[in-house]
This record gives structure tokens, sequence and C-alpha cells, in this order.
């Protein structure tokens, strides 16, 4: 699970180089922020409710704020891309650069091929940011705001006339995002498969079958996911207990909290609340 954007930041650059038989143990959303990434080798694919989209060499990709999605592999060989989420407020400066209708159509569509030309000057573009934020100072995030506003108009240049692989999903995409929404809703209070597939109606073996199909994931692990993120907001943005922000994530008892939350993040819940505040 990626670390959210550190407090007082508007960036956050990760650059992923790994075998590309990973896949990522479940789905994962983004909270507060939007991404966009470049892929410079492999090939994966990127499973949301409404579709899933392949990935390849020169492509870049968008991931929308609350977007559900998980990505594996179709391909041997290395992955390597380069990722950055931004804040809303970014979001909100882009937009009135480019414009809401350019900016939504980027991120309905996922991703893009682009032209060679292309491709040479937004890869360049991020790998300045990923410069500009390992070396952070001062009016570093003006500089990748820049950097980033380029990206998005070189994309817009830039855009392949090919159009690029998307394959629409087949189930019931109204019923996935009932759901979602639902346990978006009220995940605080647990809501079990049984409790979810009532409240929308349909029945609990179809709403597994939905999230298997569509997300890769079962319905607890996809809860647990939810949870553990809302979890890490308020370890990060909080000063809140610990026991506190574990009932608020919908986790009752806080040893099995803080169980879970060390087997899937790797340290405690306190840990990571400090590891948090030193990288301030």
């Amino acid at each position: 699970m990626p670390f959210p954007i550190k407090p007082n930041y508007s960036f956050k650059v990760n650059h992923k180089l790994k075998d590309n038989c990973f896949s990522m143990r479940s789905a994962d959303v983004y909270r507060d922020s939007y991404g966009v990434g470049y892929v410079i080798s492999g090939e994966r694919m990127i499973i949301t409710p409404g579709k899933t989209v392949i990935v390849s060499p020169g492509t870049i990709q968008f991931m929308h704020k609350d977007l559900i999605h998980r990505t594996t592999y179709i391909s041997s060989g290395i992955y390597e891309n380069i990722g950055i989420k931004f804040t809303e407020k970014v979001a909100e400066h882009i937009i009135s650069i480019i414009g809401q209708a350019e900016f939504e159509q980027l991120y309905s569509q996922i991703s893009f091929s682009l032209t060679e030309a292309a491709q040479q000057k937004i890869l360049q573009l991020f790998t300045m940011m990923e410069e500009e934020y390992n070396q952070y100072k001062k009016y570093s995030d003006s500089i990748m705001e820049c950097l980033i506003i380029q990206i998005f108009i070189e994309t817009l240049r830039g855009k392949s006339p090919v159009s690029f692989s998307n394959i629409e999903s087949s189930t019931n995409r109204s019923t996935l995002l009932e759901a979602l929404h639902y346990i978006e809703q009220f995940y605080a209070e647990d809501p079990s498969l049984k409790q979810t597939a009532a409240a929308i109606h349909v029945s609990d073996a179809y709403l597994s079958r939905l999230f298997s199909n569509e997300l890769g994931t079962s319905y607890s692990s996809f809860l647990t996911e939810l949870k553990l993120n809302h979890a890490m907001k308020l370890l990060s943005g909080t000063t809140l207990p610990i026991t506190e922000i574990a009932v608020q994530s919908g986790f009752q008892n806080n040893n099995y909290f803080s169980g879970i939350f060390k087997k899937k993040i790797g340290i405690s819940p306190l840990k990571y609340r400090k590891s948090i505040k030193c990288n301030q």
C-alpha cells in the first residue's frame, strides 16, 4: 500500500523498478489526491470498476481521486514506472490552465499512447520532477507545479491518433459502484458482505463475484484495505489516540487493528505515525 503525500507537501514522486510479475495484492484508491504515471518498460493491466486498460512503454496513465483500481502483470521482464501523486489544490491549478473538460477527459480515458516526440518530452519532465522531489528544498513545490502543468499540456499535444487498448467491463458496473459507495459511507461500521449485498438488493454470492472478477480481490480484503487507508490518513493528519483511530476506521478491537496494520503495512500504527512526522 503506497504511503500518502506527506503533510505540508503538494506532491509525492515514486519511481518503481521491479520484476514485471509483480501484482498488487488488493485494490487501492487515492484519497484526496490525483495520480499520473509514465511507463518506461514492461506491460501492465489496470483494472477499475468501469474499464480495464493495458499500459506499455511510452504510455501515460491518469488515476482519478477516489478511483478504485488494481494493477497486474501481463508479460515478463522488468517493470519501470514513474508515478506522481498531487493534491486537489494542484489539480485546481491544472484545471485553471487546461480547462475542466480536458482534465476530466484525460482521467476518464485513464491511459494514452504518445507520439515518439511527446514520449521524449514527457519522460524528461517526469525525470525533472523526480530529481526536484528527491532534493526537496525551498520553492520545490512551485517548480514541480510548473512541471506537472507542462506534462498535462504535452500529453494533450502529443496524444497518439491510434486509439489505446481499452477493455470495457462486462459485468454490472452500476451494481459494483453502488456497493463501493455504500462501503465508503459505512466502513466505520464494518459492514459484512451480506449486509452490503442486502443494502443494494443483490445476493451476497453475486456481490462476491463482482469483487473477484472486477477488482481481483475479495470483499473482505477490499474492506480491510479501505479501512487501513482511512486509518493511515488519521495517523498522518491528526493527533487522535490509536484506540480512537481504530474505532473511527471500523476496527472495534484495538489489538486486532494493530495486528492487521503491522501485517499489511509492515510497521505498527505508532511507528507509522512517527515515521510520517520524521519526514515532515
